[in-house]
């Protein structure tokens, strides 16, 4: 993991905010949701079609469409996190509720030519929900969140003109607070600096984030048909992303020391990103047998441009020394918050898929229900971040970002299996599962999305209603901060969404 850390000594020549390697895999490594149907079928749909969430999984599984449909499909969840930090447990929790998706296909069930039936649908589908609230606290006595402030001004060689006034989401704030304060020779001269955190000690240490927004698709896609054989689609996407973050940290001395000139500090960050962009999806389906189909499906990176808005403050209680000092990013902006400007290229998918028919013995032509599976090949490395301005500096910030990326994530094989059985009358009952493994390289962080789902429908000539229950268990780390020159403290999260999730639908 120590490649990682590179990050924090390269932001420092942009006087901005450190991006972080989560802001990319936060676009990549997630349980994506669709219609109630493709929920409760574990996202298992890349050969299966006729649903709308073939717009976003498999464009060819328009092909099957040969009436228009017209669906909405909103959700309710709730999400539960437990924290370990430092041996201390803690848990938080967030109710979140959405529309989910909607989407309209118009379908000319007239041959033409070759082609028995085709299709074009429009859909928005929030393929990722962001809302969510980490907490967790513990006692340290091995290192500090300064210690990262104290790195970035010794790494860079800065001086005090600098570390007042070039470091102003950060470091400047800590340098103007006392929080990091110099070192001097018997002369007076500056020699370097210093954490005025008693870390030897002990320092009780909080974490306290809330995260809002979603990750949004707007497609446009075409499906086709060639003799109940051969169906081939193909997805214009537009991701539409806000996503937001809250931060408060804090350290405290857990002596009762009063001479040691640090009784805590408290710095409160608050940042703001929107993003617009551009893909395609590609995809095909071959029915071999009747009871038999394969497919096979392309998502091409996105093109994301970000605006990301910034800002930061700090409060140190320095006792003896000066009492509290405050500072703030927007006091040293002139009023503003920070901007930043960039584009990600999200990884590239492919994913490869079967599904397999089942029939009574006695009716083989009626289908009585079905099995199916997908395995999504994603390489989270391959996530890259480009500078909106040419200048040398924000060229190679995101460079470095880049390197460091491809050192910490690698590629991985998502797998998803769901089953379909018709009941009595217009029933079908539904149930899957998927599994997302770890992206990072570093095996000693156990991370994987786990989602486990149910569910039944409703089918007549003209009305649907699909009704979907999917719990997702999730393992992953949190760092409050990261040092560069010794090893880092994490939170182990374990965390638990129940998903609710209903949609209706009509044909014409």
């Amino acid at each position: 993991m120590k490649k990682i850390f590179l990050l924090i000594l390269l932001g420092s020549s942009l006087t901005m905010y450190a991006q972080d390697p989560e802001d990319g895999l936060r676009l990549s490594w997630f349980t994506p949701s669709g219609t109630a149907r493709s929920n409760a079928l574990g996202g298992a749909m890349g050969s299966l079609g006729g649903d709308l969430s073939s717009n976003h999984i498999n464009p060819a599984g328009l092909g099957f469409y040969k009436s228009s449909e017209i669906l909405l499909t909103p959700k309710f969840s709730i999400q539960t996190n437990n924290f370990n930090y430092l041996g201390k447990v803690s848990s938080s929790d967030k109710t979140q509720s959405s529309f989910g998706s909607i989407g309209i296909v118009f379908a000319d069930g007239k041959r033409k030519n070759s082609w028995t039936s085709s299709s074009f649908s429009i859909t928005f589908n929030q393929i990722a929900n962001f809302d969510n609230h980490t907490s967790f606290s513990g006692k340290n006595n091995f290192s500090s969140y300064s210690e990262k402030y104290l790195e970035e001004l010794i790494n860079d060689r800065a001086d005090t003109l600098a570390a007042l006034n070039n470091y102003i989401f950060g470091s400047s704030l800590a340098f103007r607070t006392y929080l990091i304060d110099t070192t001097a020779a018997a002369n007076g001269a500056v020699t370097g600096y210093q954490s005025l955190v008693p870390i030897s000690t002990g320092v009780n240490q909080v974490y306290d984030s809330y995260t809002k927004g979603s990750y949004n698709e707007l497609a446009f896609g075409w499906g086709g048909n060639m003799d109940d054989k051969l169906y081939l689609g193909a997805s214009i996407i537009m991701p539409m992303v806000n996503y937001s973050k809250s931060t408060y940290y804090s350290e405290t001395d857990i002596t009762s020391n009063t001479n040691n000139d640090f009784g805590g500090f408290v710095v409160n960050e608050n940042f703001s990103s929107r993003g617009w962009g551009l893909g395609a999806k590609f995809g095909i389906i071959y029915k071999p047998e009747s009871f038999l189909r394969v497919g096979f499906a392309l998502h091409t990176p996105q093109l994301i441009t970000f605006r990301d808005v910034i800002s930061a403050d700090m409060t140190t209680n320095t006792e003896g020394y000066a009492g509290l000092q405050s500072e703030s990013s927007s006091n040293l902006n002139d009023g503003y918050a920070g901007i930043r400007e960039y584009t990600v290229a999200t990884p590239t998918k492919a994913t490869i898929s079967t599904s397999y028919f089942f029939a009574q013995p006695n009716k083989p032509t009626q289908p009585l229900g079905f099995i199916s599976a997908d395995l999504e090949f994603v390489n989270y490395a391959a996530t890259h971040f480009y500078a909106n301005t040419y200048d040398e500096a924000s060229t190679n910030y995101y460079n470095a970002v880049n390197a460091t990326i491809k050192s910490v994530y690698k590629n991985n094989v998502n797998f998803k299996i769901g089953s379909e059985v018709k009941l009595n009358g217009n029933w079908m009952l539904r149930a899957g599962t998927a599994y997302y493994g770890s992206p990072y390289k570093d095996e000693t962080i156990k991370a994987s999305h786990w989602s486990v789902s149910g569910g039944i429908g409703y089918r007549t000539n003209k009305h649907f209603i699909d009704l979907t229950i999917v719990n997702t268990a999730t393992k992953d780390a949190i760092f409050p901060y990261r040092l560069n020159d010794k090893p880092n403290t994490y939170a182990s999260v374990t965390g638990n969404k129940f998903m609710f999730n209903i949609g209706y639908g009509i044909r014409f």
